[in-house]
């Protein structure tokens, strides 16, 4: 882990500099076990030097702010330092008074008298393996989603994988051997595999299916006038409510402002009994239904929990997230928190 956060705060220092003649210095704190943060940041312009607490991401996602936030108020002044930080969570982070940079060298910091903001500089983009991505393929995220829902599921056979994540047999190799070069699946003997890191692998799935599997998915945009009922409605056979419909359902905890809804059957169907009309921004979004069911799920009216969980994270909305942190601490944390 030190290594990874050494190359991500080492990039973005030289880049910082390169770009402004601004200079930093990065401390990594010697017991990480009982440390809040990662370490210091020490930033150095002309005269002034400002010290930060920092948190260093390879990866930082939404669903990620809500903890930053209530971490960097115990550990001020904070700074994060990332890979890549979205517009979106940027201006979150300003609005919180936490500076940030990433590796492009893209920084924005407000300390007392001092601000400084830079952006638009070309994100540099760490880890970029061709050799990962081929479990990150549109059909490789199914077969990672098959093993994320069903960790024994490595040890089946190529063909039961293909089965249980509806993808061609040819796909199962390769995402194979893609999980064992990162670590994600390890061989324990000649007989057997089992899925590590588990939290890792869910949070780039998470990535994985919020930029390349779900866009796939998308069958329809629609206004659904119905949705102060939807509770009473009864789907069609194989379809299931997502998002946060599901989220609702699951906690009790969510009010649903966007309808999310997976079919297996022909969207037609759906449009028909719901009385859906076509609407680019409209309130309901359906998506093709991509996994297998199994025993546990006989007439749930939900997605899996893990999809659930995925559907909220990337939303990016408070409320969301916070219904998605319940669904994982109480149906997921168990399974994901493990070695």
């Amino acid at each position: 882990m030190i290594l990874a956060e050494n190359e991500i705060v080492g990039r973005a220092l030289r880049n910082l500099e390169e770009n402004t003649g601004i200079t930093g210095h990065w401390t990594s704190v010697q017991n990480p076990h009982i440390s809040e943060t990662d370490g210091e940041t020490r930033i150095t312009m002309k005269e002034t030097t400002v010290t930060f607490n920092t948190e260093v991401k390879r990866e930082f996602r939404d669903y990620q702010l809500d903890k930053l936030i209530r971490q960097a108020e115990l550990n001020r002044p904070f700074m994060l330092i990332a890979d890549k930080i979205y517009p979106a969570q940027k201006q979150r982070l300003r609005e919180n008074g936490i500076a940030y940079l990433d590796t492009a060298g893209n920084i924005y910091i407000s300390n007392g008298n001092l601000l400084l903001w830079l952006d638009g500089q070309k994100p540099v983009h760490i880890g970029a393996d061709t050799k990962t991505n081929r479990a990150f393929t549109k059909a490789g995220l199914k077969v990672v989603y098959a093993f994320l829902q069903n960790p024994e599921a490595v040890n089946f056979t190529y063909r039961e994988i293909a089965s249980f994540a509806k993808v061609a047999l040819a796909t199962i190799n390769e995402a194979i051997l893609s999980l064992k070069e990162t670590g994600h699946i390890v061989q324990v003997n000649k007989n057997r595999m089992v899925l590590s890191n588990k939290r890792e692998l869910l949070d780039n799935w998470i990535i994985g299916y919020q930029n390349i599997l779900k866009p796939s998915l998308l069958l329809g945009t629609y206004h659904f006038a119905a949705s102060d009922q939807w509770k009473q409605l009864e789907l069609p056979a194989t379809a299931v409510w997502g998002g946060e419909p599901a989220g609702d359902l699951e906690t009790a905890h969510l009010n649903p402002q966007q309808w999310t809804i997976y079919t297996a059957q022909a969207k037609l169907e759906l449009v028909k009994i719901l009385r859906l009309a076509p609407k680019p921004d409209g309130n309901l979004n359906v998506y093709n239904k991509f996994w297998m069911d199994i025993a546990v799920y006989p007439d749930n009216l939900v997605t899996p929990e893990l999809i659930t969980y995925a559907d909220l994270v990337i939303t990016g909305d408070a409320r969301c997230i916070e219904t998605a942190n319940i669904i994982y601490e109480t149906k997921l944390s168990r399974i994901f928190d493990q070695p």
